[in-house]
């Protein structure tokens, strides 16, 4: 009986181990990608909300300091491709008019108040910005 002295080639262990090392390799990459999507959703909806603001802002000083009871007017003088939509839900951002301004609310990826981490917390705008505090939450 005599040995093989020129054996080439991997052994089935050596093929199992790399793939075990691929596999995982891959599976924390796809979960590292997975929600990027929805933390740009949220980035958009923080920027367009700031647009939305700033277009809000302007209306108040055009109008002797009143908001309007919508954003729909808004689309009239300010928004002339269209208002911006809430990327989650494609519909409009939450507007709502108080006696002092207003509050504009999108409620993330999980559409439920309050979330403590991007994609699902909310964003909050008043008059004056970016509201640090959820509103109810």
């Amino acid at each position: 009986m005599t040995q093989r002295k020129n054996r080439r080639g991997f052994t089935l262990v050596e093929l199992m181990v790399v793939i075990v090392i691929l596999g995982i390799i891959g599976t924390m990459a796809f979960v590292f990608v997975l929600d990027k999507p929805d933390k740009a959703k949220w980035t958009k909806a923080q920027t367009e909300m700031g647009e939305i603001q700033k277009a809000l802002n302007q209306y108040s000083l055009d109008h002797d300091g009143d908001y309007p009871d919508s954003l729909d007017v808004l689309t009239e003088s300010y928004f002339k491709s269209g208002l911006p939509k809430d990327p989650f839900t494609k519909d409009d951002y939450v507007y709502e008019r108080s006696d002092t301004g207003f509050l504009l609310t999108c409620y993330g990826k999980d559409q439920a108040q309050g979330g403590a981490e991007v994609p699902d917390k909310d964003i909050v705008f008043n008059e004056a910005g970016p509201v640090n505090e959820q509103v109810g939450g």
